[in-house]
């Protein structure tokens, strides 16, 4: 008998959608009948009409709910207006959580399906935390989120009563595995009240096939420098992806060397531009391959990250990746081998000078290391043998 998966996931784009979808695809290739089910294509922030009462909400915590000085994401309200999706779980032997805020509701899958096969695979810190989506530091999802520095004080009770459903919830679906793409997430939801009596398995998120393509013999000089850095995000003006502490870095260690470039790619680069860094935009997956192929380095400097898809997708081109010393990070660097971990924007400079003038003779047969390494970890084909394991 075939086995039937459904993936469920708030957006079949970015981040959680994409890993979703790319773990789909790939269980179609082995044999499963897998979907992904999603509320909407695309994201909210360009595609806001998509879904008007998810856009009202996410509004709502962001404008409304979300601490002002608090920088990570939250949701609350967004979480108060899921669909039903009973019609769908019927027919799934397993049932495959990823980013399910607006998604569904944690609470009717506990009446309704306690005891059908689910695995949840955690993207960030919001299925064990009362709203946030990273704690930045914080620690008091470990003991009941009171006074939330996430939250205004009119909703830190709010914030408490989410975490109490989270743990409810949870406890009552008698057949879930859960599963962590970095060993730093693993960790952080082991101390949870939500998932500390949980298995936990950690298992590399998939990196999207077509970055694991072969490389150009000659790859193109974007802009003709003899040193190309790159940053990635979907929003480059998003305060926890820092990226004016990468430009700063760069422009300090690239100094008067008019040969190197920092590319941004993402919405809102064009905040940072200079003679020595230049916005792309947001970039499909075909138009970052030459990208890739130029760079000698990509630069992830976010306050918060679990284990970010684009570090993979770098190294599956053959570019190591140089990031800041925040969650599941540095562990990746470490996996693949190649790269380098900062603690401040001063030790990031000074790699990135080191960088700049080191030798580049080996550089065709690193890269080709590093690819490989990428595949044998990140591939579609390594991570989904691995999630069959968890499904039987």
């Amino acid at each position: 008998m075939t086995l039937r998966v459904l993936h469920l996931s708030f957006s079949s784009a970015g981040g959680a959608g994409s890993v979703a979808q790319i773990l789909s695809d790939q269980q179609n290739l082995r044999g499963y009948d897998s979907e992904l089910l999603s509320v909407i294509a695309g994201n909210l922030r360009a595609k806001p009409f998509s879904s008007p009462v998810h856009t009202l909400a996410a509004g709502v915590d962001e404008f409304v709910v979300k601490n002002r000085n608090f920088r990570a994401p939250i949701s609350l309200a967004r979480d108060r207006v899921s669909p039903s999706l009973d019609g769908n779980l019927k027919s799934a032997d397993i049932v495959h959580l990823h980013g399910i805020n607006g998604a569904l509701s944690l609470e009717e899958l506990a009446k309704k399906w306690p005891n059908k096969k689910m695995v949840w695979t955690l993207h960030d810190m919001n299925p064990f935390t009362g709203t946030c989506h990273y704690s930045l530091g914080c620690q008091k999802f470990v003991t009941g989120c009171a006074s939330c520095p996430a939250a205004k004080r009119a909703f830190q009770g709010g914030v408490m009563d989410s975490l109490s459903s989270k743990i409810k919830n949870v406890s009552a679906l008698a057949h879930l595995a859960v599963v962590a793409p970095s060993i730093w997430l693993a960790e952080q939801a082991r101390a949870s009240q939500v998932f500390r009596y949980r298995e936990i398995h950690v298992i590399a998120n998939p990196t999207d096939p077509f970055y694991f393509g072969a490389p150009e013999d000659s790859p193109p000089q974007i802009g003709g420098a003899n040193y190309t850095a790159v940053v990635v995000a979907k929003n480059l003006l998003d305060p926890v992806k820092n990226v004016k502490a990468a430009v700063d870095a760069f422009l300090s260690a690239s100094g008067s060397n008019t040969s190197a470039q920092l590319l941004l790619v993402g919405e809102g680069g064009k905040a940072f531009e200079s003679s020595r860094v230049r916005s792309l935009g947001p970039l499909s997956a075909i138009n970052m391959i030459p990208v890739l192929d130029s760079a000698s380095a990509l630069i992830v400097s976010s306050l918060a990250e679990n284990a970010p898809l684009v570090i993979a997708e770098a190294a599956a081109r053959g570019v190591k990746s140089i990031v800041a010393n925040v969650g599941g990070m540095p562990e990746m660097v470490e996996l693949l081998g190649q790269g380098e971990v900062f603690d401040s924007p001063d030790q990031l400079s000074n790699i990135l000078s080191q960088d700049m003038i080191a030798p580049h003779q080996s550089q065709k047969k690193a890269r080709a290391s590093l690819a490989k390494k990428a595949s044998k970890s990140f591939s579609p084909q390594a991570v989904a043998a691995k999630y069959d394991k968890v499904y039987t």
